[in-house]
């Protein structure tokens, strides 16, 4: 049971640390940052939900995972870091979309107005 513990929290730690490094890569505008993306992420997190309940008993009966655990906290630290740093790209992003889109009515009006006069 302990070594499928441990193996459980290391083999998250890495797909964490991995969607992360994807998330990152988005940020940089290296790739897309999607739905799918946000359902990948939540998977390990889920996972660790019930071994994240137990986190203080473990740490004191299990201390070979302390470790693993701990980079694991470290690793929802750098994954909060990264969701704010992509919802405020994301609101950015909606208020350029908001100002090109009132840019356009204006445009559209101004061409049916032009029309009108002709």
């Amino acid at each position: 049971m302990e070594d499928a513990l441990r193996q459980t929290v290391e083999r998250v730690n890495a797909r964490l640390t991995a969607l992360i490094e994807d998330a990152r890569h988005a940020l940089q505008g290296e790739c897309e940052f999607n739905v799918e993306s946000v359902r990948k992420l939540r998977e390990p997190v889920e996972e660790m939900a019930p071994i994240v309940a137990q986190f203080h008993d473990l740490r004191r009966l299990q201390p070979e995972i302390a470790g693993q655990l701990d980079l694991y906290k470290s690793n929802l630290d750098d994954l909060q870091t990264t969701l704010r740093q992509i919802r405020v790209m994301l609101l950015t992003r909606q208020g350029s979309l908001n100002a090109s889109q009132t840019h356009v009515t204006a445009v559209s009006r101004w061409v049916a107005a032009f029309r009108q006069t002709r």
